[in-house]
């Protein structure tokens, strides 16, 4: 029993601490399940409650049994009447049905001869501030926006508070310890007070929350959670290693009334529904782009009752590197093929345009994913880098071009040309210059230097030719190699980009 007494104890202090503690509470002599509440208790009944961990309560307990149980461990009201009320309808029977007991504590409550104010902030007697819990439960990512920089999520808000004018002696009404009210914002469609509470970077409001009731228990504790899109402008983080980024948003809350003394806190770390936890989910999230991170993502309270709630999501990088990383790399290194043609082949430097004309292609349709920035992003060092090694492949074949058609092998039949001209008068000037040194009778030796001429002119043909093929082999080596070890090193400083 003793073991069972500090299970008990520390589990529902802890539930305690995660919502709204108000100190005074219905006065009861012993923590009796029913007898507190105006009710009958049902001894032989067995209640449900497989959600309760067998560390903390034996299972199958009859009511009695439980009765006797509460009875003996609990010391004060309020975490009696936290665990009672889990037992309430189960194991207590009551002469008045729910629906005429919430009737009568909204007429009570509320009613024509209330003095309810929805504007008047519940401030306890000589209380300095006001606390308010809250909560955040993610379910799902709607969109995210890079470039317009905005995410939009999925989420359930709730809020938790006491309002000590909304209580009541459930034992006077018919044994309810709780009931719903209508809350809002807006002052025309809330029946209660609730928190002044916004989303600071909004797109979209909290505002535009579908109407949700909020729960109301016996002794004034307020439970109030909506669940719809929110929508945030985002200052992306991380975004600079896309696409193996992981994108950190930030929704940032506070208090619209700045004169009313409000304290927000935050009970748990926040809540993640629907991320995977059986196949059905994993099926529906294969087809989504991003992911949310639970590990990583969290809520905090700062000065000034901030609450900065971080989501941080990885994204899907199978799409980016099909489409994008992988034909980028394959079609640079296809570029370097055009040093395998022979410049003879005319289709050698149209080849090689056209496919740096591809990889131009490539980094218009990764732009227009991503936001202009000054930072610089690892997917445009990629681009970027894959379109230099191309350039100076296609500049390559464009000085080959021109050492082999102009230094190399004139064009025939082009006797007209400057080209022919330049070279006849070349040797005429060369002539005239032997003459005017060499004696006369030298001048029969004419024809042999022209065949000599015309032997060095072959010669140097021959080695040009060579040197061409020479230049086409080193950079065969040299460009591969080089962009090889550009993408090593590129791939190996992702995680630190």
């Amino acid at each position: 029993m003793h073991m069972l007494r500090t299970s008990l104890l520390s589990a529902l202090l802890a539930i305690l601490l995660s919502g709204s503690a108000s100190a005074n509470i219905l006065a009861t002599d012993t923590c009796d399940l029913c007898i507190m509440f105006g009710g009958t208790l049902k001894e032989d009944t067995y209640p449900e409650y497989d959600h309760i961990p067998e560390e903390m309560l034996p299972k199958n307990l009859t009511c009695a049994e439980l009765a006797d149980t509460f009875r003996s461990v609990f010391p004060d009201d309020r975490t009696c009447y936290d665990t009672v009320t889990r037992f309430h309808y189960s194991c207590c029977e009551f002469e008045t049905s729910t629906i005429q007991c919430e009737q009568a504590v909204h007429s009570s409550l509320l009613g024509d001869d209330s003095d309810y104010s929805v504007d008047v902030v519940p401030l306890p007697l000589n209380g300095k501030q006001f606390n308010v819990g809250v909560g955040m439960e993610y379910f799902a990512l709607t969109s995210i926006d890079i470039v317009a920089g905005t995410a939009e999520l999925f989420l359930g808000v709730w809020m938790t508070w006491n309002d000590e004018r909304l209580r009541w002696d459930p034992k006077e009404f018919g044994g309810c310890f709780h009931t719903q009210f209508r809350a809002s914002i807006d002052p025309e469609l809330t029946n209660i007070w609730v928190p002044p509470f916004d989303l600071l970077n909004r797109e979209t409001s909290l505002q535009d929350l579908p109407e949700a009731y909020g729960t109301v228990t016996s002794v004034g504790d307020v439970f109030w959670s909506r669940f719809g899109s929110v929508k945030a402008l985002c200052f992306f983080q991380g975004l600079e290693r896309f696409p193996f980024d992981k994108l950190r948003c930030q929704f940032l809350f506070f208090s619209t009334a700045s004169n009313i003394p409000i304290k927000y806190n935050i009970p748990r770390n926040l809540t993640f529904l629907g991320t995977g936890e059986d196949a059905s989910e994993d099926e529906i999230r294969k087809y989504q782009e991003y992911a949310v991170v639970p590990e990583k993502s969290s809520i905090e309270l700062e000065e000034g009752n901030l609450i900065r709630a971080t989501f941080v999501f990885k994204r899907a990088t199978r799409y980016y590197n099909l489409k994008i990383i992988i034909p980028t790399i394959l079609f640079t290194f296809l570029t370097f093929g055009s040093f395998l043609l022979d410049q003879r082949v005319g289709e050698r430097l149209g080849f090689g345009v056209s496919v740096l004309l591809v990889i131009v292609a490539q980094a218009i349709l990764t732009s227009d994913i991503l936001p202009v920035t000054r930072e610089r992003l690892w997917i445009d060092v990629l681009t970027q880098g894959s379109q230099y090694f191309s350039i100076l492949a296609v500049a390559e074949s464009l000085l080959v071009a021109y050492l082999h058609y102009i230094k190399v092998e004139p064009a025939e039949g082009m006797e007209g040309s400057s080209s022919r001209k330049r070279n006849d008068e070349e040797r005429e000037s060369f002539l005239e210059n032997r003459k005017e040194e060499a004696p006369r009778e030298e001048e029969e030796l004419d024809s042999t230097n022209d065949k000599e001429s015309l032997l060095s002119r072959i010669k140097n043909f021959h080695w040009t030719a060579e040197k061409i093929l020479v230049l086409d082999f080193w950079c065969l080596i040299l460009f591969p190699s080089t962009y090889s070890i550009f993408l090593i090193v590129l791939f190996a400083s992702n995680r630190n980009f």
